[in-house]
């Protein structure tokens, strides 16, 4: 006889995330203004990239710490990889799309499960139940303003979740 895996727990359809804090955060520095030029692979290539990764807890990093530790790198980030603190413009000259290097910000979001990663599923593999922990509402930013890069602390119970997606020059009407 073979050996058997270990189930996996079948799938939660809510994973009952709740949102703590939704912001926009900017450079930590001033950044220099200016365009990016896209390319036509950058305009073919336009679409949302969400990712989850997760995290085993430390007790010297309680979730809030780790929040606030995420933001200020992201701070810091957006000074050297400033085009993710831009947005998306069409060029009237060229009536292309470039991204104005402007220092608006990036979307920055900190959310909990009541449930512990154990709990949740297999964390290997693709899960759709994973969507959820992506905060899709764009409640927190100015009319007709989208970043191109929003980032997520997701905590759990025993653990943290760092959730995480970009939407790199992706535009949404």
């Amino acid at each position: 006889m073979g050996a058997t895996c270990p189930e996996s727990p079948p799938l939660l359809q809510d994973l009952r995330v709740t949102i703590h804090e939704t912001s926009m955060v900017f450079p930590s520095k001033e950044t220099e203004k200016r365009s990016l030029f896209l390319s036509n692979i950058d305009k073919v290539l336009n679409f949302e990239v969400e990712t989850v990764h997760f995290f085993g807890a430390n007790k010297d990093f309680p979730p809030q710490k780790v929040a606030k530790m995420f933001k200020n790198a992201l701070e810091d980030a957006l000074v050297v990889y400033d085009f993710l603190g831009g947005r998306l413009n069409l060029n009237p000259e060229t009536k292309r799309l470039e991204i104005d290097c402007n220092a608006k910000g990036a979307g920055f979001v900190v959310a909990s499960s009541e449930y512990k990663l154990s709990e949740i599923g297999h964390l290997v593999y693709p899960n759709p139940s994973f969507a959820q922990f992506v905060h899709k509402s764009k409640d927190f930013l100015q009319q007709n303003d989208q970043p191109l890069c929003v980032a997520q602390v997701q905590y759990c119970f025993e653990s943290l979740s760092l959730t995480h997606f970009l939407n790199i020059f992706s535009f949404i009407c």
